[in-house]
């Protein structure tokens, strides 16, 4: 039963980062994202550079936690990604912070699975 929650757990995180970034890469398009990140003080020195990076890392990251490869590497991206997105997008929303922090300690927990 365990192995079955744990393919579970990796398949929905892997989504979790998969669906966004394809969403961001084909439907708001590097203009939304630069438009998003372009209001964060972090990202507004080279707001297409970190678009493109964004959409990229999900995209590859869920794909390779989907793939199961090298988990303990791989969800490394996604993590910082996340907490980058609580600390700065979601930060007054305490709703979507806590799942973003979720999120987190399920990819921090698969990749240190026994």
């Amino acid at each position: 039963m365990q192995k079955y929650l744990q393919l579970a757990n990796r398949i929905l995180l892997g989504l979790l980062m998969l669906v966004p970034g394809l969403m961001k890469l084909f439907v708001s398009g590097s203009d939304g994202v630069v438009g998003m990140l372009s209001g964060i003080t972090l990202f507004a020195w080279a707001p297409v550079f970190w678009a493109w990076a964004l959409m990229l890392s999900e995209v590859i990251f869920g794909l390779a936690v989907l793939a199961n490869f090298r988990l303990k590497y791989t969800v490394i991206p996604p993590v910082i990604i996340l907490l980058v997105a609580a600390l700065t997008v979601n930060i007054g929303n305490a709703a979507s912070l806590l799942l973003h922090l979720v999120a987190v300690s399920g990819y921090l927990m698969l990749a240190y699975r026994e």
